[in-house]
């Protein structure tokens, strides 16, 4: 059972430059992990968590997570990487690091992960749309537990890393990297024209959303361009680290009492004043989080929201809006809002707002312009061509 490995950083030089190492002890649960001194020798050395993993020469120790730190997970399989991981490879993880390993230098952001101290650079998808007719029928014998050829293994690969619990992988198109998601067959609604038109929607009031576009054939896909690689020139290159903001925040076991303090929008609000280059983020965390309560967006969790680190400006900010849709009319949202903790009411929203460096009136001038637009949901969603049947159901989806 792999007990250790080697953490690298994407994007610094051409080659993957060794960062540290993490040890995991499976039984008791508990994760360290070391910068290594060649990596602290560096000028353009960053810490990969500002909170838990700020740059020393410490050991640093967490029990939370089974032992992984937030940031690392955040490079790993979610949900469907996991299915991916335990269906497609003949080899099982053991343990949490081995999950880790197996999805190695296919995650979002800089970071991957080896067992030797020299790591090749990360290979890079060859999906492309021609390939979608394959995605599909691939995508669906993955759900259907079905055994796939080698051709499905290579497409999905790429999808491992990614993320959530919805089937994905990635593809190039027009020399840029994109993440593909697809539908369900047990969807309320066909959730990628309806993805794509709410982040059309959150547009309107921000330019920071990431960039999708929908493809149409004998199942919709939703393309979204991903923001942690550029293209230079020959091929996609890691541009960015990301942290989300769950990795940040999580102090313990998450509770309702946690979602009114450590665990909500607002304290990562004030993780954004302190370390975010651009004095707006904050408010526009404070746009998205009204945004969400507007629509429905419950599914909001500390995974879907992010900072990223640029590694050739060397600065945090807030990471463009992403997997952004209605979800339910509960109100009962996944981050804490406000005093009532989880509760998704505009009042609410409004009852810390100062933690978000707003005051009262530039909050409610914040609030009135999200309800603008949120009131003209029917027309994005026609406008994307969302059915009409879908949109009966979006109406008693939205709160």
């Amino acid at each position: 059972m792999t007990s250790s490995a080697y953490v690298f950083v994407e994007g610094l030089e051409d080659e993957p430059v060794i960062c540290g190492e993490f040890r995991l002890q499976s039984e008791s649960g508990i994760g360290k992990f070391r910068y290594g001194r060649s990596y602290l020798a560096r000028k353009n050395a960053f810490p990969l968590d500002p909170i838990h993993l700020p740059l020393g020469e410490d050991i640093f120790t967490t029990s939370l997570n089974k032992g992984i730190f937030g940031v690392l997970a955040d490079a790993g399989a979610d949900a469907w990487g996991r299915k991916l991981i335990t269906q497609l490879h003949s080899t099982k993880p053991k343990n949490e690091l081995e999950f880790l390993i197996a999805g190695a230098s296919m995650g979002v952001g800089a970071l991957s992960f080896s067992l030797s101290r020299h790591k090749a650079k990360a290979k890079q998808s060859r999906n492309t749309i021609g390939d979608i007719d394959l995605l599909i029928s691939g995508k669906n014998a993955i759900l259907n537990a079905q055994n796939v050829n080698d051709e499905v293994r290579r497409a999905f690969e790429f999808g491992i890393s990614m993320g959530g619990a919805r089937p994905k992988t990635v593809l190039q198109h027009h020399n840029e990297e994109y993440l593909v998601k697809l539908n369900r067959p047990d969807d309320l609604f066909n959730v990628s024209r309806v993805e794509h038109a709410t982040m059309t929607m959150l547009r309107e009031l921000t330019p920071n959303v990431a960039k999708t576009q929908l493809l149409e054939g004998a199942e919709d896909l939703l393309m979204v361009k991903r923001f942690d690689r550029t293209f230079n020139g020959s091929e996609s290159g890691v541009s960015h680290h990301f942290i989300t903001a769950n990795s940040l925040l999580v102090e313990g076991k998450v509770t309702e009492m946690s979602g009114r303090h450590w665990y909500s929008y607002p304290a990562f609000a004030e993780y954004l004043r302190r370390f975010s280059a651009r004095g707006s983020d904050a408010h526009e965390l404070f746009l998205r989080m009204v945004f969400n309560i507007l629509i429905g967006n419950t599914d909001d969790h500390g995974r879907n929201h992010a900072m990223l680190y640029d590694l050739s400006s060397q600065e945090w900010t807030l990471s463009p809006a992403y997997d952004v849709l209605p979800i339910n009319n509960s109100r009962q949202h996944s981050l804490g809002i406000g005093e009532r903790g989880r509760e998704g009411t505009l009042e609410n929203a409004m009852s810390q707002c100062k933690r978000f460096g707003l005051s009262n009136a530039k909050a409610k001038h914040i609030v009135n312009e999200v309800k603008e637009v949120a009131r003209e949901w029917r027309h994005f969603m026609t406008n994307a061509g969302v059915g009409e049947g879908d949109i009966e159901r979006l109406a008693a989806v939205l709160p």
